[in-house]
C-alpha cells in the first residue's frame, strides 16, 4: 500500500498521475489499466479542488494498494460534503450545443473504473473508492459498462463534486 498526501491545488494533478501511474505498473495494471486510473484519479482531484475546497485548498490523501483482481484507489478530502445522487446524470447522446457544460467527471469515473463507491462522514471525510481488475481475456475490463447495462451515472454513488 502506498499513499501520497498533498495540497489540493490543479497544479498537483501531474504528481497524483505520475504516482498512480508508477503503482499501476507495479501492482501489473496494463497500459490501459493505467490509464484509466489516471483519468479517473484526475477527475476525481480536479473536482476536491474546484467543488469540494472551492479553490481555497486542503488536503488530498490518495491511497493505492492491491485489491483481489486489482488495483483498489482510495481519494480522501475534508471538503464540502457531496451527494453523488444531486449530480444530473448528462445526455452524452444530446447534440454539442445542446449540452450544459461540465457534469462528465462521474460519468467518466464510472466508464473507466469497475467498482466505484463514496461515503462521506464529517470526521474522516469524503472517501471516494474505486477498483479498476486486471484485464482478462475476452474481457472488455468494464469499459463502456454503464452504456451496456443502460444505466446511469446517478445510478452510482461516486464522489465527482
Amino acid at each position: 500500500m502506498a499513499t501520497l498526501n498533498l495540497f489540493a491545488d490543479l497544479s498537483q494533478l501531474a504528481t497524483i498521475r505520475e504516482f498512480v501511474a508508477r503503482l499501476g505498473r507495479d501492482f501489473g495494471l496494463d497500459d490501459r489499466g493505467i490509464y484509466d486510473l489516471q483519468l479517473a484519479v484526475d477527475e476525481a482531484c480536479a473536482n476536491i479542488v474546484l467543488h469540494g475546497y472551492r479553490g481555497k485548498g486542503g488536503e488530498i490523501e490518495i491511497t493505492v494498494e492491491p485489491a483481489e483482481k486489482g488495483v483498489q484507489m482510495r481519494v480522501r478530502d475534508w471538503g464540502a460534503a457531496f451527494d453523488p445522487q444531486a449530480v444530473p446524470t448528462p445526455d452524452v447522446a444530446a447534440p454539442l450545443e445542446e449540452r450544459r457544460l461540465g457534469g462528465l467527471g462521474l460519468f467518466i469515473i464510472h466508464q473507466v473504473m469497475d467498482d466505484v463507491s463514496f461515503q462521506f462522514n464529517a470526521e474522516k471525510g469524503n472517501t471516494l473508492t474505486m477498483v479498476k481488475h486486471f484485464k482478462e481475456e475476452g474481457r472488455t475490463d468494464g469499459h463502456n459498462r454503464l452504456a451496456d447495462s443502460g444505466q446511469g451515472a446517478g445510478d452510482c454513488t461516486p464522489n465527482p463534486r
